[in-house]
C-alpha cells in the first residue's frame, strides 16, 4: 500500500464523562504522536490515542489499530452500529450551504491552504473540483474525518457514512466533469456591474454568478490578493437596486470566506509591533470606522472595507472580522508582550469599545467570556510578578495591582487578584516597610488607609472586600503598636478635652484605617471625655468652642 494511502487520526478523551473525539489527522507518524503527548501534558487527567489508519479500494473505507494509548482510559470500539446513515447533504448543490461550506473549511484545510482557494471557489470552478478528486488522500481523509464526526452522535457506523459521502461526492465530480465538457462559461464583460446585469438577464443567476467571480479570481497570486480584487470588483456596482444587492451578496460571500484565511486577514490589518495592534486595527474595521485612528497604519483595504460596513454592507464579511476577533482575544497570545500592565489597560479599551457595537456577530456574552479568560491569564503568579517589576516600595506595587483591579473582568478574577494583595500585605518586606519604613510613621499609615479605601472603593465581591479591609486594618494595628501614637496622645498629659480633640482628629481625618484602628482611637477619645477631669473641662463656661468641635468629630466619624 502506497505511504499516501496512510495517516494517522489522534483522539483525545478530557475526562472520564467526556466523549472520544477526533482531534486531528495528520499523515506523519511522529507529528502524530507529538501531538498525543502533547495533549496529554495539557490534560493529564485526560485519555489519548493515536490510530493509524489505512485507506482501501476494494473496501472503499479506512481500516486501522491503535499504535498509541496513554491515561486511564481506553479507547474501545463500541457495538457494531447497524443504524442508516443520513446526511443533511443529499445533493451536490446542498454543499453550497454556509455549514456545509464551513465543514469543507475545516477537513480541507491543508488542501485549500496549498491552492489558496476558499470552498466557494472550489464548489464553483469544475477545473479544482476535478484537480482535488485527483488528490485522493486529501478527499478521503476529509471523508473520513467527517464520517466519524456524523458517526459519533448516530446509530450508523462510519463505514455507512464513508460511503454515503463518497457516493455523493462522486455525484459532484461527475457534474463537474459534465460541465468541463460542456464547456459553459461565465459571459464576458468588461465590468463587474456589466458582469452582474448579463448574468441577471441570461437566467439562473446565482451559481453562474459564483462560477463568474470564481473565474475572475483564479489569476490572482494568493487569498491576500484575491481579498484585495473582490474590493476592487465592489468599486463597480450595478445602479438597479436589486442587481446591486444581488451582485452585494454573491461578493460578500466569497469575501468572508476569504476572510477566514488568517493571512488575508493579516494583510488587511498590515503589520504591526504586537498582537494589541492587530486587535485594536480589526476593532476599528468591525466598528465600520475608515477614519478611526487605528486604521491609519493599516493598508487602504481596510479603510474600504470598513466604508463599506459603514454602509450596511457585506453582513457575512463583517461576520467573519467578528469571529476573527474574537478568536484572538480567546487566544493565550500576549497582546502587549513588553507589558502586562499595558496589556490589561488595552484590555479594558478593547472591551469598552467592543461592548458598544456587540449584537449578533458579536454577543456580549461571548465577549465577557473572552475578557474574562484573558483577566485570567493575566493574573497568573508570572504575570502578576512581571507587572510589579521596578516598583518603588510596597505602595507602588500596591496601586498597580489596584490599577489591575480596574480593568480585569470576571467575578473569579476579582477575587483572585483580592487573595493577592491579601497575602502580599502579610510579607514579611511589606510588613517592615510600613512599620519601620522611610518618613514618619503617621505619613506611612495614611498611606496604608488610601490603599484601604481603594480596596473599598474597587468592584471586589463585597466577602472579598470585608477581607481587605480587615487585612489593612490589621497591618494598621501593627504600626499603632509599634510606633505607641495613641497611646502617646493618650498619656500625653495634656487637658481631657485636647487629647480627645487630638484622637478623634486621627479617626476623622482618614489617617488611620477603618476598622480597629478607628475604633481603637475613638474609644480612648470617649474614655478621656468620660474621665473625672473631662468632666470637670466639660462644666467650664469656656469649653463650648472645644466641646463644638469634639460634637463635630464625633459627628463626622460616625459618617465615616
Amino acid at each position: 500500500m502506497a505511504g499516501r494511502d496512510i495517516h494517522f487520526e489522534v483522539f483525545v478523551k478530557k475526562h472520564r464523562k467526556a466523549s472520544w473525539t477526533l482531534a486531528e489527522a495528520l499523515h506523519d507518524r511522529d507529528a502524530a504522536l507529538k501531538l498525543a503527548r502533547e495533549l496529554k501534558d495539557k490534560s493529564p487527567q485526560g485519555s489519548v490515542r493515536v490510530v493509524r489508519e489505512v485507506w482501501s479500494a476494494e473496501e472503499g473505507a479506512f481500516r486501522g489499530g491503535a499504535i498509541f494509548e496513554a491515561g486511564p482510559e481506553r479507547f474501545s470500539a463500541s457495538d457494531e452500529k447497524t443504524g442508516e446513515a443520513s446526511l443533511p447533504c443529499v445533493t451536490p448543490s446542498d454543499f453550497f450551504g454556509a455549514s456545509a461550506r464551513d465543514t469543507i473549511r475545516r477537513v480541507l484545510s491543508g488542501w485549500l491552504e496549498r491552492r489558496q482557494v476558499c470552498p466557494l471557489e472550489l464548489l464553483s470552478r469544475p477545473d479544482l473540483i476535478e484537480d482535488l478528486d485527483g488528490s485522493e488522500t486529501d478527499l478521503q481523509h476529509a471523508v473520513q474525518k467527517v464520517a466519524i464526526a456524523r458517526a459519533q452522535s448516530s446509530d450508523a457506523s462510519v463505514q455507512a457514512y464513508v460511503k454515503l459521502l463518497n457516493a455523493l461526492v462522486e455525484r459532484a465530480t461527475t457534474e463537474a466533469r459534465r460541465e468541463i465538457k460542456a464547456g459553459k462559461a461565465p459571459p464576458k464583460a468588461n465590468s463587474f456591474a456589466e458582469l452582474t446585469d448579463k448574468i441577471l438577464a441570461e437566467g439562473g443567476p446565482e451559481k453562474r454568478m459564483r462560477r463568474a467571480i470564481a473565474d475572475r479570481l483564479a489569476d490572482a497570486r494568493d487569498i491576500s490578493a484575491k481579498t484585495v480584487l473582490l474590493l476592487d470588483m465592489l468599486e463597480d456596482l450595478p445602479a438597479a437596486p436589486e442587481a446591486r444587492a444581488f451582485a452585494l451578496a454573491q461578493a460578500d460571500a466569497f469575501l468572508a470566506e476569504m476572510l477566514s484565511f488568517e493571512s488575508a486577514v493579516n494583510a488587511l490589518t498590515g503589520p504591526g509591533p504586537d498582537a494589541g495592534a492587530h486587535v485594536e486595527r480589526l476593532t476599528g474595521l468591525y466598528e465600520a470606522k475608515p477614519a478611526h485612528p487605528d486604521l491609519a497604519s493599516a493598508p487602504d483595504e481596510a479603510r474600504r472595507l470598513a466604508a463599506r460596513f459603514a454602509a450596511r454592507e457585506l453582513p457575512d464579511a463583517k461576520g467573519q472580522i467578528a469571529s476573527r476577533i474574537l478568536s484572538l482575544l480567546r487566544s493565550p497570545k500576549r497582546l502587549r508582550p513588553d507589558s502586562v500592565m499595558r496589556e490589561i489597560e488595552l484590555s479594558r479599551k478593547l472591551a469598552q469599545r467592543l461592548i458598544m457595537v456587540s449584537g449578533p456577530d458579536l454577543h456580549p456574552d461571548a465577549l465577557v467570556e473572552a475578557f474574562t479568560s484573558r483577566s485570567g491569564r493575566l493574573l497568573a503568579p508570572e504575570a502578576v510578578e512581571e507587572a510589579l517589576e521596578g516598583c518603588m516600595g510596597p505602595p507602588e506595587a500596591f496601586d498597580r495591582l489596584f490599577a489591575m483591579e480596574d480593568n480585569i473582568v470576571g467575578e473569579t478574577n476579582k477575587k483572585k487578584l483580592a487573595s493577592y494583595i491579601r497575602a502580599r500585605l502579610k510579607t514579611p518586606g511589606v510588613e517592615t516597610w510600613f512599620l519601620r519604613g522611610p518618613g514618619q510613621p503617621l505619613e506611612r499609615l495614611s498611606r496604608l488607609t488610601q490603599l484601604q479605601a481603594r480596596a473599598l472603593k474597587g468592584s471586589f465581591p463585597e466577602s472579598d472586600k470585608a477581607e481587605l479591609v480587615e487585612a489593612f486594618d490589621a497591618l494598621g494595628l501593627q504600626i499603632l503598636d509599634e510606633t505607641k501614637i495613641l497611646a502617646r496622645v493618650d498619656e500625653s498629659g495634656r487637658p481631657a478635652l485636647d487629647r480627645a480633640a487630638a484622637l478623634l482628629k486621627l479617626a476623622a481625618s482618614g489617617v488611620l484605617p477603618l476598622g480597629r484602628c478607628r475604633q481603637d482611637a475613638q474609644g480612648r477619645a470617649m474614655r478621656a471625655l468620660s474621665s473625672e477631669m473631662g468632666r470637670t473641662e466639660a462644666a467650664s463656661p469656656d469649653a463650648r468652642p472645644k466641646l463644638a468641635q469634639i460634637q463635630s468629630l464625633l459627628a463626622g466619624g460616625e459618617a465615616a
